[in-house]
């Protein structure tokens, strides 16, 4: 989905080559019933996921009301009924047996590692996680707890995307931030 098909604001939103990678990253398929985002922003990945995937009930996780306020003008824009917005700041509590068969993490608000051990505790066996970051720190800092913790297949790859522009009589290429994407399976149990 192209980025100006979304309703925006001043919210962070992850761009379409990020989201189209992440998305991609999250092995999506006919087996995947339930998806968890958190930090959704404004839900962009989310939202694309349910848009692509009808099937697939996506929760979304945001503290900012604004971000919510969003994610929930777009839902009604798509004509989605299989997203559940939740404004909240995560970790969250959850009935100790809903499990998610993917999970994205798209903004953490400082508890990063708490927010990876929660969604760990709420992934499927087999079920992938995957993290977007812009600073480099916060990346590093999961990578480090993700190599402790019961998962396998992680990468870490780091996309910089431009786009053409013209400038005058010339054109040249103006950078979107490069972003650091996480992925990684939950070992079976």
């Amino acid at each position: 989905m192209k980025d100006e098909v979304f309703i925006r604001g001043k919210v962070p939103m992850t761009k379409a080559e990020v989201r189209a990678a992440s998305i991609d990253l999250l092995g999506l398929d006919e087996t995947c019933k339930k998806l968890l985002d958190v930090g959704a922003g404004t839900g962009s990945v989310g939202l694309q996921v349910a848009c692509n995937f009808p099937e697939i009930e996506v929760t979304a996780i945001e503290r900012n009301p604004v971000a919510v306020d969003l994610i929930k003008r777009n839902q009604v824009k798509f004509g989605l009924e299989n997203v559940k917005v939740i404004e909240a700041y995560a970790p969250i509590e959850l009935n100790e047996n809903e499990k998610f068969d993917a999970i994205f993490i798209g903004g953490s608000g400082g508890n990063l590692t708490d927010i990876i051990d929660w969604s760990l505790a709420h992934l499927n066996p087999s079920g992938r996680l995957v993290l977007n970051f812009i600073l480099l720190e916060n990346a590093l800092t999961a990578m480090n707890h993700l190599e402790k913790l019961s998962v396998y297949e992680l990468i870490m790859k780091q996309i910089q995307v431009s786009s053409w522009h013209k400038l005058g009589s010339g054109h040249y290429f103006e950078p979107q931030n490069p972003t650091v994407i996480i992925g990684c399976k939950k070992l079976e149990e």
